[in-house]
């Protein structure tokens, strides 16, 4: 009984291992996968730390308590603002939250939704932008016929503009869309080249900047790992704060004059790929979900009539300009993902 403990603990162990690997190495299948499902790892060890303390087996169940501390500061940026070298445990990037002191009056209200092959109710969507007061919608996996229903359900009286993607032999699940209720400077129907569905984008001045905000859906792992890492990579091609000489060239040339960027969508990876967390170094980007310490917000799978989504692979994504001041999921009936609102303001 003891040597089986061991050996679950170590599985366990070696599992939450894969999160540091170096970016790149999770390209290969099933590692993207597995790593998605590192934060559900707390309820097998909970487990096998009160079958550790049933049996008194005490060595298993400090090993236990140790990975489940871990799982812990993982968890712990998204509730607590935390000094770095906590982040740096959880090797993630510092974030631009602001304090209350200086939150300002003016906020931009974005929420994001990955459409499931264009079945979103379109009703729906149209209400929660309205009832959430939404100025920039992008939505994923969108259709023809998605488009026209939300034209009919009267979308383009509230977000009047937008920017469509080209439909590509990448398409996963259909093409992506940016809507926006104020006027923009410049559109795209596509930018940065990646093996997936076109990312269209806008350019917008909001909150005393320029912001470029684009629509983007990279592969799922299951149409290739090599394509799922490179077009999660290629989207810090999108910011004007991009270090790296290439990326700063790819950024002006999609951005022009931008002093921010602002990706959404449905990323098909977490904080726990390696490749993600190297997207938001290349891009000097930062993921809203740990900006409001408002918790996780799992947004798939959404369509379990008995289990709540359990991965949060839908992001807001933003450069330093800008800070998340809140965010929130609503669930659309006919997709499985659940959307995110966030709102942002001026850092």
């Amino acid at each position: 009984m003891s040597t089986l403990l061991w050996a679950l603990l170590a599985l366990c162990a070696l599992w939450m291992a894969l999160r540091y690997l170096p970016a790149g190495w999770d390209w290969h299948r099933p590692l993207p996968e597995l790593i998605a499902l590192v934060p559900l790892l707390s309820a097998p060890l909970m487990v096998l730390l009160v079958w550790s303390l049933v049996i008194t087996a005490w060595p298993q169940a400090v090993a236990a308590t140790l990975l489940l501390l871990l799982e812990t500061i993982w968890l712990l940026p998204f509730l607590l603002h935390l000094p770095s070298g906590v982040l740096a445990i959880s090797a993630l990037p510092g974030f631009s939250q602001p304090d209350a002191a200086t939150v300002s009056p003016k906020r931009l209200t974005v929420m994001s939704l990955n459409c499931k092959y264009g079945h979103a109710d379109a009703q729906a969507i149209k209400a929660a932008v309205e009832r959430q007061h939404v100025d920039l919608l992008a939505l994923q996996e969108v259709s023809q016929t998605l488009l026209d229903r939300l034209r009919e359900a009267g979308l383009p009286m509230v977000l009047p503009y937008q920017s469509v993607g080209v439909a590509t032999t990448d398409d996963n699940g259909g093409f992506n869309a940016v809507f926006s209720r104020i006027q923009p400077k410049g559109r795209r129907p596509q930018s940065v080249s990646l093996p997936a569905s076109a990312v269209p984008t806008l350019t917008v001045e909001a909150l005393g900047r320029t912001i470029l905000v684009a629509s983007a859906h990279p592969k799922s792992p299951q149409r290739g790992g090599s394509n799922w890492g490179a077009s999660i990579l290629a989207l810090a091609g999108l910011s004007p704060a991009a270090p790296s000489p290439a990326a700063q060239a790819s950024a002006r040339r999609q951005a022009g004059d931008a002093d921010d960027a602002l990706i959404m969508g449905d990323l098909n990876s977490s904080v726990h790929h390696p490749s993600f967390r190297r997207l938001l170094s290349d891009g000097h980007l930062l993921d809203a979900g740990g900006e409001a310490s408002a918790g996780l917000h799992p947004t798939f799978p959404a369509s379990w009539a008995t289990l709540p989504p359990l991965i949060e692979i839908d992001h807001v994504l933003h450069t330093q300009g800008l800070a998340c001041t809140g965010l929130r999921s609503l669930r659309i009936p006919s997709t499985d993902h659940m959307a995110l609102v966030a709102t942002l303001q001026a850092a």
